[in-house]
């Protein structure tokens, strides 16, 4: 391979595993090519009331011995089943985190010893530490995918009555990720992709997406969750469980259970190569849909998982006949495995000739970890020259007569390419194209930076609900006229009664909120039914539906986990409300769900922009929200918000983003453009390194947009606000202004007028930019309709606003937001 072919290419450099059948990589291979099951019995809770008691459990050993480093650590087993995962990747990787300043070296060293040695698991690598090639903390990043996320720390204390502020503060999705990346002394971009049983595949992809925007230059990506009662329950309750071991596609239906962890190391290839790392694989491209037909159940065709497939070769420029394997998602279920061979025919034609196999009969279904393990244990096995097979297969169920089957035992083979798929609740369906076979040159797969960067992306429409109303195109209407209200923050808002089509009986208000606000923004860009079916949507919430997530909690604590409930069950994913809206508004294109506790909406924004940039997407809805209930008042207390200055609120906002061409063709009216952004990873307990952060995702974006702090007009500032938090920000901003400091540009936080939601404040102030710069707003700023909310009066249009969002536990996000003028 040429040196200029490897050029943001992305490689796959190191590997991670902790699953039901071993804690390394080689351990875990011989046991699947010996045709050997992780499968046994549940020993952790009691299963004699349920269908089955059969799961995919780590052995107590292994677990414990993973475990080590973090036995002194506050923290949610799914987050040191990762550590335990991504330590061992990156050690066989060759890499290591450089620190850049003492207190984060002391920081991550004391926490889990990663300058000392590996895990004693990471046997697959004999460097010493010495040896390793080091990687600056800032310019390495973090994607986790989960599916529960901390749900075992609810568990523990079994009472939703009573809990506690040490465990509570374990359980919010984006902590795991959070807690990963700060033990691992990660400070580059960090999220917690939560689209269920899709979630680490979408980690990856996004992953691959850090680095080729240049936010990253090296990533770890995976996923994790540990065996839960109450999802046991859960599955149960649907009857998808399998009381003997799994056979996917074949004639026994159902699912077994599994848990662990998974992660890849992802570097460019040129870098990779320089420095003569081992490469498991190149990672193509990846694609995302949604099947947008049922909370639960897949597409009986399996049309999102063609899309996601079909999505992925063409980004990938991939010939269909040149795909070798596929690794297939498997899950035993009736409607699952015959929905996803009809995909893969509809893909790769009705004669599917592709070798297939299911690998979830060796470690169970292993939810949020699934992509991530089923690819890390595919590209191990293919280096030694194997595929995985489908273990426990006999005959084959209808609709999948006709495909091949890679059965009961390895089968020889080093394809050359390989589709590794996942699909999960709420529709979410994620597709990986990777090349093996790296012995023969191949052309570039992306385009190159400079090129991306050409492609600008604009803002064409606004929605949002909050306060119990819903706003098309004005947010800073709706602000004042909240900020002049006596609203507590509490939202009434009835989608039953704004539009009943898409209502159903019993959905949650945040599900209410944001399909709102998507229509509200949908009908603003005037976006017609033919483009939607091509619009991509990303989602991002910190909680979910704690009102659902608690009434089935509920449910299991109080009555029993053979009494789950089966109409809240769906919803403790929280990408049930991604999934819901695109099931009602019909969005069939990409989709994505994650977390980030406090930068949703500026991080929705920078994903999104990143995919337009790149003709993946020539337009997409994003959005962010927050909901209201008695568990999101427990973990405000858990995380310290009860501090804020804040009122606590919930609502929605969405937008359109679209690239320029298109918009000027289309005739759109214009809001904004999103001419830069930055990212970093830091920790609200180190004030120091928290300025750092705030100053490094600032100086990030206004790189980007090419323009220095003397150029803004203005500062939005979504602050958490508790004591001294936003008086640190607002110095760390000042110490960024030019000489003299009277340069230096309002800062101003809406959080005082509007109240703080993790989700929703992120997305209102870079809505809320947005709407300053258009111009529509120079008016009621001259005449100082604004200036109760901080906006200064003035008659001139603004040019660039700078939006900055950080997280709950010390993270910053920027959006530089710059006017349009045609």
């Amino acid at each position: 391979m040429k040196d200029n072919e490897r050029t943001h290419r992305i490689a796959v450099t190191g590997i991670g595993v902790l699953c039901a059948l071993g804690n390394e990589p080689q351990a875990v291979f011989e046991r699947m090519f010996a045709s050997e099951t992780g499968i046994g019995t549940v020993t952790r809770f009691k299963t004699d009331t349920l269908l089955s008691s059969l799961a995919g459990q780590l052995d107590e050993s292994w677990r414990e011995a993973a475990l080590e480093l973090t036995a002194d650590q506050s923290m949610d087993w799914c987050a040191r089943y990762a550590i335990a995962a991504a330590k061992q990747a990156l050690h066989s990787s060759g890499l290591a985190i450089a620190q850049e300043n003492a207190a984060a070296q002391a920081e991550a060293e004391s926490a889990v010893g990663i300058a000392a040695t590996a895990t004693s698991t990471a046997s697959t690598d004999s460097t010493d530490n010495a040896a390793l090639h080091q990687i600056p903390a800032s310019r390495m990043g973090l994607s986790l995918g989960t599916c529960n996320g901390g749900i075992l720390s609810l568990e523990k204390q079994w009472d939703l009555s009573a809990l506690d502020e040490e465990n509570t503060a374990n359980y919010p999705f984006y902590q795991q990720g959070d807690d990963t990346a700060r033990l691992l002394g990660v400070q580059g971009p960090v999220a917690t992709l939560n689209t269920a049983c899709a979630a680490s595949g979408n980690a990856i992809g996004y992953a691959s997406d850090m680095i080729r925007w240049g936010y990253a230059d090296v990533m770890l990506a995976g996923g994790s969750d540990p065996l839960s009662h109450s999802v046991y329950a859960g599955f149960n309750v649907l009857r998808a469980l399998n009381p003997l071991p799994s056979s996917p596609f074949g004639s026994r239906f159902g699912l077994n259970l599994g848990e662990g962890a998974a992660f890849v190391v992802l570097e460019r290839m040129d870098a990779a190569a320089a420095r003569g790392a081992t490469i498991y694989a190149e990672l193509c491209a990846y694609g995302l849909s949604n099947d947008a037909h049922h909370m639960t159940a897949p597409h009986p065709e399996g049309a999102g998982m063609q899309r996601a497939v079909d999505m992925a070769l063409s980004l990938a420029q991939v010939a269909k006949q040149d795909i070798e394997y596929v690794n297939a998602h498997g899950t035993g279920t009736q409607a699952n495995d015959r929905a996803e061979i009809s995909g893969l025919k509809r893909s790769f034609g009705e004669r599917l000739t592709i070798p297939v196999s299911s690998s979830k009969a060796y470690f169970g279904h292993s939810l949020g970890t699934a992509a991530a393990l089923e690819l890390v244990t595919s590209l191990y096995a293919i280096k030694q020259g194997y595929v995985p097979a489908t273990l426990h297969f006999d005959t084959a169920r209808e609709g999948c007569e006709e495909a091949d089957i890679v059965q009961h035992s390895m089968r020889p083979m080093r394809p050359k390419y390989i589709v590794s798929n996942n699909a999960a609740f709420g529709g979410h369906n994620v597709s990986l194209v990777l090349r093996t076979d790296l012995s023969e040159a191949a052309s570039p797969h992306r385009e190159s930076l400079a090129q991306l960067a050409k492609r600008r992306v604009v803002i064409t429409g606004l929605g949002a609900v909050g306060g119990g109303h819903i706003h098309q195109g004005s947010i800073l209407n709706g602000l004042a006229e909240a900020a002049s209200s006596e609203a507590v923050g509490a939202s009434s808002f009835s989608l039953k009664e704004y539009d009943k089509s898409k209502y159903e009986r019993r959905m949650n208000q945040l599900s209410q909120n944001t399909i709102g606000a998507a229509l509200a923004a949908l009908g603003d860009a005037q976006i017609t039914e033919t483009e939607k079916e091509e619009l991509g949507f990303i989602f991002g919430t910190a909680r979910g539906s704690t009102d659902s997530i608690s009434q089935y909690l509920e449910s299991v604590f109080v009555k029993g986990p053979e009494y789950a409930s089966s109409i809240y069950f769906p919803h403790t994913v929280i990408n049930s409300i991604a999934g819901q809206t695109a099931e009602k508004l019909k969005l069939l294109g990409f989709n994505s769900s994650f977390s980030t506790g406090g930068s949703e909406g500026l991080t929705a924004a920078l994903y999104a922009a990143g995919k337009i940039r790149e003709r993946a997407l020539s337009s997409c809805l994003i959005g962010a929200g927050d909901e209201r209930s008695a568990l999101s008042s427990d973990i405000d207390r858990a995380k310290g918000l009860q501090a804020s200055r804040f009122r606590m609120v919930e609502g929605s906002i969405c937008m359109v983003l679209c690239d320029l061409e298109q918009a000027m063709l289309k005739q759109s009216d214009i809001y904004a453009e999103l001419s830069g952004f930055g990212t970093a990873f830091g920790t609200a307990a180190n004030a120091s390194r928290q300025v750092a952060t705030l100053c490094t995702a600032v100086t990030g974006a206004l790189n980007e947009a090419g323009i220095g702090m003397a150029q803004l007009d203005l500062i939005l500032l979504n602050t958490v606000g508790r004591p001294d938090e936003t008086e640190g920000e607002r110095q760390a901003l000042s110490s960024l202004a030019p000489a003299p400091v009277d340069q230096m540009p309002p800062i101003i936080s809406f959080n005082e007028s509007a109240g703080f939601g993790e989700s929703y404040s992120s997305m209102l102030h870079l809505a809320a930019a947005a709407e300053l710069v258009s111009g529509k707003s120079t008016s009621e700023m001259a005449s100082g309709a604004y200036a109760h909310l901080g906006v200064p009066q003035q008659t001139a249009q603004l040019q660039h606003v700078l939006a900055v969002s950080s997280t709950v536990n010390g993270s910053y996000c920027a959006a530089v937001v710059s006017a349009w003028n045609d």
